[in-house]
């Protein structure tokens, strides 16, 4: 049995292609280097069950070596939650017992009395009251309460629909491409899940709809969630008086999307039910395929899109007025975003750390884009779903670069929606150049309608265990360095190297020691506007930039920057503490890098952005740098990396 924190190391070694010091490892997850050091004992002991074996490298550290990918993937998969089974075993983890306990409240009907949660937890009453906070805090982003009743217990209150998103969220494993994990399947009946499921594509492929993988997976989860609740006596609360009667196309999908899962099922679903799944359906990118072209013109989808092409053209000077594939995927992806946004469907974008890692420019359009819903909707959008408009920007910023383009006869396959396979598509056409013809891109289920007798092998995000008569090669939906290593190598020696520019020694600061991230942030703002570089309210769009998502991209680094460009040079000032600080999401942090970008851009920002990442990316650099006893010492490094 691997514990939380032995998973946090093997996928904290995984990044690495170098030996890491437990030292550093240690620093990454905030705890002490003997524990690290005793953890990987224990995952050495039992390597022949995990698919991977640590070696310990003398004077360097230690190296994660994978021998079974299969087995591997099983135990470490990096998107993989905890079942209930498995972390009931191990209550030692304050997450463990939150999870368990928010299982409990959601899905039994009587209120639970405390002492019986210290009794199955094996926690003092003090440990259990803090657990709880963390559970309340969980609960009361759902607008859901615990209520606790003397001599009776204590339940969950509030709407069965935010209920309903909660359980779906934090209680159900899903695997990297965020479908349900087989054991999740004590909770929901697997069975109906799958008849649910073959409902769904039999009306897509009727109605001609467009749907990714995802959608369809997450659509199939919540009508087998209602079925489990519809059954128990939970019924949804009505959640919009003519919710039917606005979106009469959803309406019609939904009901006879019912009308099947009612017979086979031998449930009835209220009104309010078919209501939810109308709901949900609104949050997929559910459309006729051939009102593409009409779907945005004279409602508010068009509004946020002009928006946004006009805000990416003023700060960042990217021109996608022209761009007619851009502004038609965006507005395919954005009304059911405004959807999600609404009725508070949280979304989880499984691509969110690598696109911010590995297409940083993207996510930062986005980001700044997103602010046109932000202030239509007058709610926060969210990084994950910052995310997915990264993904369409990322694609029409390739696009630009691919100006020609001859074809080879390959199909791309790809879990995660239009968005990411157009993305790979772009990649691998602007990467491999006229060696590959690119015929289609389709998701798994649709792989079987294409004629395969004149395809030479197929690119996927995901496995394809059948045999299909064509050879199958797996590639992340990013690109590998594998699968690239040759080329990117060429590639980058093309790159002219602009670093010196960006650093002086008087914005270079060593060993410092602050407590939080908005002390350091405020302290680096401060040296610029007293350097004459930044306004006295940098700061403000520094930190408003922070809360739309926060800029830790692991290996102890961050990345702060305004939310808009201000200065009138891009430059960069650079921080490391004393100790590593937690930044975001459990996210350490001891090198800081405030990124200062000009009003108007230059074409040059994408390559800043990724020799920047590479820098920070490399952890020998990251610990070179850490290390260093001068400003002229740190220079030299992140020039000469």
């Amino acid at each position: 049995m691997v514990s939380k924190r032995q998973r946090d190391i093997v996928l904290s070694l995984m990044k690495e292609k170098e030996p890491v010091t437990a030292e550093w490892i240690a620093k990454e997850l905030g705890v002490s280097d003997r524990t690290i050091r005793t953890e990987i004992k224990d995952l050495q002991s039992q390597s022949s069950s995990l698919g991977g074996r640590i070696e310990s490298v003398r004077g360097k550290g230690y190296l994660l070596e994978i021998k079974d990918f299969n087995v591997f993937e099983k135990e470490f998969s990096p998107n993989t939650n905890d079942t209930i089974e498995e972390v009931q075993s191990d209550f030692s983890e304050q997450s463990n017992r939150v999870l368990y306990m928010l299982k409990r409240f959601l899905l039994e009907r009587e209120p639970i009395k405390l002492e019986s949660l210290e009794e199955e937890l094996f926690i003092s009453k003090p440990k259990l009251q803090n657990d709880l906070k963390l559970v309340r805090e969980i609960l009361e982003s759902y607008h859901l309460k615990l209520v606790s009743r003397p001599h009776h217990g204590t339940q969950v209150e509030g709407d069965e629909y935010m209920k309903r998103l909660c359980f779906s969220n934090y209680i159900l494993r899903r695997n990297s491409n965020l479908n349900i994990d087989s054991h999740s399947f004590h909770l929901l009946d697997q069975n109906q899940f799958e008849k649910i499921k073959e409902t769904i594509i039999k009306k897509v492929n009727e109605y001609k709809i467009e749907i990714s993988d995802i959608a369809l997976e997450n659509l199939a989860t919540h009508i087998t969630i209602g079925c489990k609740r519809i059954e128990e006596g939970f019924v949804i609360e009505i959640l919009e008086n003519d919710l039917a009667e606005k979106y009469p196309f959803e309406k019609i999908v939904a009901n006879e999307i019912v009308k099947e899962v009612e017979e086979f099922t031998s449930l009835k679903f209220p009104k309010s039910e078919i209501d939810y799944i109308i709901v949900h359906l609104l949050g997929t990118k559910l459309i006729h395929k051939n009102t593409l072209q009409e779907f945005s013109k004279f409602d508010e989808v068009d509004t946020i899109i002009h928006c946004m092409i006009e805000r990416l053209k003023t700060e960042l000077n990217w021109d996608f007025h022209e761009d007619s594939e851009f502004i038609q995927a965006l507005a395919l992806h954005i009304r059911p975003a405004m959807n999600r946004l609404r009725y508070n469907m949280n979304i989880r974008n499984p691509l969110l750390d690598e696109i911010k890692r590995k297409y940083p420019s993207a996510f930062e359009g986005a980001a700044i884009a997103s602010r046109c819903i932000d202030e239509y909707l007058e709610v926060e959008v969210g990084e994950h779903e910052i995310a997915y408009i990264a993904l369409h920007i990322g694609v029409a910023l390739e696009r630009i670069k691919t100006r020609q383009k001859k074809v080879k006869r390959v199909i791309i396959v790809c879990a995660s929606g239009v968005g990411s396979a157009k993305l790979l598509f772009y990649r691998l056409q602007n990467v491999f150049k006229d060696e590959i013809d690119i015929v289609a891109t389709t998701n798994y289920y649709q792989l079987k309608e294409y004629d395969l007798s004149a395809i030479d092998f197929i690119i996927s995000t995901i496995p394809i265990k059948e045999e299909i008569g064509v050879p199958v090669q797996v590639v992340n939906t990013f690109l590998g360095e594998g699968d690239i290593a040759n080329i990117r190598k060429g590639l980058s020696s093309a790159i002219v190297c602009e670093e010196q520019s960006y650093l002086d020694e008087s914005r270079v600061f060593i060993h410092k020691e602050f407590e939080n991230k908005e002390s350091v942030i405020r302290f680096l703002c401060e040296e610029l506007f007293t350097q004459k570089l930044v306004s006295k309210e940098y700061v403000n769009s520094v930190l408003e930039r922070e809360a739309v998502a926060p800029t830790s991209f692991g290996n102890l680094v961050a990345i702060p920057h305004p939310l808009t460009p201000e200065t009138e040079e891009t430059f960069w000032t650079v921080c490391t503490l004393k100790k590593p600080i937690e930044w975001a999401d459990k996210h350490r942090v001891q090198f800081i890098c405030l990124l200062n970008i000009r009003k108007v851009p230059e074409d040059d920002l994408e390559r800043m952005y990724k020799r920047l990442i590479a820098l920070v990316e490399n952890s020998t650099t990251v610990q070179k740098i850490l290390k260093s006893e001068s400003a002229e010492e740190i220079i030299k490094i992140l020039n000469e990396s």
